[in-house]
């Protein structure tokens, strides 16, 4: 009996996913850190970061279950939760580009500002397909090695 188990993301993929999403985040709030304008500006970035990051993480998810459960004719997230995704990521998204086109600063911070934080949302959904599928291949990959000592 053969089995599909193949695994989706390598080692090295995966090592990828956690990396980039650590340099960015660490890219992200050391530039905040060192960022020469007042506590309530910088609050503003951090806030806009971990919001942008976190509903990253969950429009990801959201939009992958609403793909699984189209071929199962399950409904894991309901319309208002699909909605509350989107909409956040947008207002977190819109709300960092706000933030970064009313900094008072020179055009280069402002890009370092804009590309780390397209870099922290990539990498957020990079991460979370990562982690979401090594977890949903461990069973898989528990039974090829089974099968394969028998």
């Amino acid at each position: 009996m053969i089995l599909n188990t193949r695994k989706r993301n390598t080692t090295a993929f995966t090592f990828m996913a956690w990396a980039s999403f650590i340099g960015a985040f660490l890219a992200m709030f050391i530039g905040i850190y060192t960022l020469e304008e007042s506590l309530s500006v910088k609050g503003y970035f951090a806030v806009c970061a971990l919001f942008l990051t976190m509903s990253a993480f969950v429009l990801q998810k959201v939009i992958r279950d609403n793909l699984e459960d189209s071929y199962d004719s399950r409904k894991r997230n309901t319309s208002a939760f699909t909605f509350l995704a989107w909409s956040s990521f947008a207002l977190a998204l819109l709300g960092m580009f706000i933030g970064i086109i009313n900094l008072e600063q020179l055009l280069s911070v402002k890009g370092y500002y804009a590309v780390t934080a397209l870099f922290l949302t990539m990498s957020s959904f990079v991460l979370q397909k990562t982690v979401r599928d090594n977890n949903d291949d461990a069973p898989l990959q528990a039974v090829e090695k089974v099968t394969e000592e028998l």
